[in-house]
């Protein structure tokens, strides 16, 4: 591989010694990245100064300059870097915030094997979301929709070392347009609804701050469109089915044993994958109205006939978005191929299959008035990934007929 087409990566820890051997370890793979070595966080903003690197990975719990802080001034300087965060075994408290500052956490002891695949994974994926028609497209934008200023208010307050969740409910509450939908969707009997709840404090408790941070961000790309696209495209049906798609992706991933930390990456994973439906809503809302009666009328998914009407397509855009609003590797692989779960390099299990089978079986169970014509599961796909036996098990954790609308009130 020549110089100019190496990956630059730098590692930090505070140990010499673990740094000395992770370095020994990855000289195999001198002929694909170039890589540079700090010994704590002083020294990675050095280096950081000085050079542009593809990959950061650090080590969480480190003196002076944490982890958590080291790859939050990444993500505000460097947007482009791609984050990992090196945890201890569970008994080290994950920071509430920690698993948002990284695009992927890694717990120690990892073998280097499998560290170095989640690397090349890692840079498949962006590079792979770069070079679509859709990041070209964005750039083009006028607007690019950005990150809401609530969702930055709530990630401020959560860093704080005292942050309370009444805090984080009284930030929701200053936006009547975001507590109205957060109470909306709390007292759903899609989220289990055990009374009325009439306070966001109650609410941001009921659903967990991952759900909330979700509900946040679409909410803020929804809140661009204007009232006449919002009828005209169904786009209180959308986020339904996005509200439904969240709670079963983390139903699904419950019940193949993933940890807490995966499960509420999984609801936000779930929440977020179609955020790209609403730039076509608002760039594009004629060649969508096409791509709509396209599929209706040959009975093709709306993925393949906004391919063909628009040459890209919601899930392309949604994973440019997210990728540009640096988001965890899990929920912008879910949004960019959660109608083609094939397109991934891994293999087994994941949040990207999860968002995929709660898609299918949310429109399978629900109907779509606002959409095209709903394409069933791809048995290809699940039978390679062998999950077709599970398939029925979690159709079982959607709601039953009567419940399938959120029913406000």
């Amino acid at each position: 591989m020549d110089e100019g087409s190496k990956k630059r990566i730098l590692f930090v820890d505070d140990d010499k010694h673990l740094l000395n051997g992770l370095r020994r370890m990855l000289r195999k793979m001198k002929d694909r990245w170039d890589m540079d070595f700090a010994n704590g966080g002083q020294e990675a903003l050095d280096a950081l100064r000085l050079n542009k690197y593809d990959v950061i990975v650090s080590d969480m719990l480190m003196p002076g300059i944490s982890g958590v802080r080291l790859l939050e001034h990444v993500r505000e300087r460097y947007p482009g870097t791609i984050r990992f965060m090196l945890t201890g075994c569970s008994k080290e408290p994950l920071n509430e915030h920690a698993i948002m500052c990284a695009h992927q956490m890694v717990a120690k002891p990892c073998d280097t094997d499998e560290l170095i695949n989640m690397i090349e994974h890692s840079l498949s994926l962006h590079d792979g979301i770069k070079s679509h028609k859709a990041a070209q497209v964005m750039a083009q934008m006028r607007s690019i929709p950005s990150m809401p200023r609530i969702y930055q208010r709530v990630i401020k307050t959560l860093r704080k070392p005292h942050c309370s969740l009444r805090r984080v409910g009284r930030i929701i509450a200053e936006d009547i347009g975001m507590s109205s939908k957060m109470l909306q969707v709390a007292n759903s009997a899609f989220y289990g609804k055990s009374g009325h709840i009439a306070d966001p404090t109650r609410a941001v408790v009921h659903l967990g701050l991952r759900t909330v941070e979700a509900l946040v961000l679409t909410h803020g790309v929804f809140s661009t469109l204007t009232e006449e696209q919002m009828k005209d495209f169904w786009v209180d049906g959308i986020h339904e089915h996005c509200v439904r798609v969240g709670l079963l992706t983390k139903k699904i991933c419950k019940l193949e044993g993933m940890s807490e930390e995966e499960l509420e990456l999984a609801s936000m994973a779930g929440i977020l994958h179609d955020a790209g439906l609403m730039i076509l809503v608002s760039e594009f809302p004629e060649e969508y109205r096409r791509a709509i009666e396209l599929s209706r009328s040959e009975h093709i998914s709306i993925y393949e006939s906004e391919c063909e009407e628009i040459k890209m397509t919601h899930a392309e855009l949604g994973g440019c978005l997210l990728d540009l609003w640096g988001l965890p590797n899990a929920i912008i692989e879910a949004a960019a191929m959660h109608h083609d779960p094939g397109l991934s390099e891994g293999r087994g299990f994941s949040i990207l299959a999860a968002v995929y089978a709660a898609d299918v079986i949310d429109h399978e169970l629900c109907s779509s008035p606002g959409g095209g014509w709903v394409k069933g599961a791809d048995m290809e796909y699940i039978e390679k990934m062998g999950l077709s036996e599970k398939l029925q098990q979690w159709r079982k954790l959607h709601l039953p007929t009567g419940d399938r609308e959120l029913e406000y009130v």
